[in-house]
């Protein structure tokens, strides 16, 4: 018969097995190409008995479940099954392409979704749908490849960030009235794009912006040269503080592409941090920050010299006269983790934020190592002992699970009571921070890829989970 003890070996085993799995593969669960999982979708389409937006529920087999969101919106876009639900977008509308950074989705789609009987009921099954859907909490719709405005054309008003829609038709009529009979202030929510500390990463920061007499690349530029809301947030300026935007040009180039001429200050060149990597980021964050607004396929940068001419001269190395867009240059997109470590009492836990590649296939290890790494602030202090180095612990996820490996110097022994609930709660409360991931909710920690009772004056027999209280903002 199999004893308690037995099975308990065999389940380390496993879990030690996974481990050494995971990191030969980057944490990464690859499903086998033949697998199909069952996903449910909510989708919006128009019931004209009720004049409502109405749910249809379907559920589809998807082989590759990264690319769910692509299949709900070609879900939309086919229309409903329900006799009693009408279609919403013209039936020819193909998806170009999908892409989700952070909270916002951006939607790419042929012109034939100008097409659609009532664009802005369109627009607003379509927003639901995916909210419904995503994990996100803004939508932005681009119709060949420039953001949609609210009646489809160059003149219309720029939409910006979208949000849940209500399902009542005659409300969302009344709403797109109030948008149009705006006055000359109005406000508009969008991602505007700052560096990150290291200044490797783009990273964007939602506000509201007011744009006042349809002058929407003045706006957005204004609050890029304020600067970021909250250094605290691992965001930095990228444009020279005093720098001045003097003029802006719209152009069309012979291609017929459209585009914009910034001509800024002198303080432009005088003030700029003289980094390859800050003039690279410099640009990006124009240029993320105001393609694809209708008229902007691209930009291009002037500044005054010493006579107050306006040139294109490189500020380091880069001749900024010529067409920049998201393909000009390898711009690199961030995003934010929060970390946690103690105040100098070890009586609370204090975050800490950083920036990582949008990109990153591995986050909670990126975060344990930024937690080894220790804080930044002086007024913080470190939770991991200091023979701990970058790489020492590793992690996986399963489900809802962080399997967090501490190796075995990791001495409990040397940090005392408190110094233990700080270390192990610093890692809980970092890899379960909803800024951080929404998937994992509980922690098990391994000592050499194992299950132990002990570790110091605590037991690591259980998951560990959430614990705000020791959090202090």
């Amino acid at each position: 018969m199999e004893t308690q003890q037995s099975r308990g070996e065999s389940t380390q085993s496993h879990l030690f097995k996974s481990l050494k799995d995971s990191e030969k593969s980057e944490n990464l669960y690859v499903l086998e190409d033949n697998d199909a999982y069952p996903v449910d979708m909510v989708l919006y389409f128009y019931n004209p008995d009720t004049d409502q937006l109405e749910p249809e529920r379907r559920t589809i087999n998807i082989r590759d479940t990264d690319r769910i969101l692509d299949e709900v919106i070609r879900q939309f876009l086919k229309g409903p099954k329900v006799k009693t639900l009408k279609p919403v977008v013209s039936p020819n509308v193909e998806l170009q392409k999908v892409e989700q950074y952070g909270e916002v989705v951006s939607v790419y789609l042929s012109k034939e979704f100008l097409e659609s009987e009532d664009i802005s009921v369109a627009r607003a099954a379509l927003v639901n749908t995916i909210l419904e859907t995503q994990g996100a909490k803004y939508v932005k719709i681009y119709v060949e490849g420039r953001e949609l405005t609210h009646n489809g054309k160059d003149d219309g008003q720029i939409l910006g960030l979208l949000e849940k829609y209500p399902n009542d038709v005659e409300q969302i009529r009344l709403e797109e009235q109030k948008l149009i009979s705006q006055g000359d202030v109005r406000y508009i929510k969008r991602e505007i794009y700052f560096q990150d500390g290291k200044k490797r990463f783009l990273v964007p920061e939602i506000r509201d912006i007011p744009v006042s007499q349809g002058k929407y690349v003045e706006a957005i530029v204004g609050e890029l040269i304020k600067g970021p809301v909250n250094v605290d947030w691992g965001l930095y300026p990228t444009i020279p503080n005093g720098t001045q935007l003097m003029s802006v040009k719209f152009v069309e180039d012979g291609d017929s592409s459209k585009g914009v001429e910034l001509y800024f200050s002198k303080e432009f060149k005088s003030s700029f941090n003289r980094e390859i990597n800050s003039e690279t980021l410099m640009v990006g964050s124009l240029v993320y920050s105001l393609v694809g607004l209708p008229g902007v396929d691209w930009i291009r940068v002037y500044y005054q010299n010493e006579n107050g001419e306006y040139v294109g001269m490189p500020v380091v190395s880069m001749g900024l006269n010529v067409r920049f867009d998201k393909d000009s240059l390898p711009f690199r997109l961030g995003r934010r983790i929060k970390v946690y470590f103690s105040d100098k009492d070890a009586m609370n836990l204090v975050p800490e934020y950083r920036i990582i590649s949008n990109d990153s296939k591995d986050v909670v290890n990126e975060i344990l190592n930024e937690l080894i790494e220790g804080p930044c602030q002086e007024k913080h202090a470190a939770v991991i002992p200091p023979n701990i180095s970058v790489g020492d612990i590793k992690a996986y996820v399963s489900g809802k699970t962080a399997f967090v490996n501490l190796p075995s110097k990791f001495n409990a022994s040397g940090l005392g009571s408190t110094g233990e609930i700080m270390a192990l709660y610093a890692i809980v409360n970092s890899l379960t921070d909803p800024v951080n991931t929404d998937n994992v909710k509980q922690i098990q920690f391994l000592v050499n890829g194992k299950i132990t009772n002990e570790f110091g004056h605590m037991s690591l027999a259980d998951p560990f989970v959430r614990n705000p209280e020791l959090i202090k903002e």
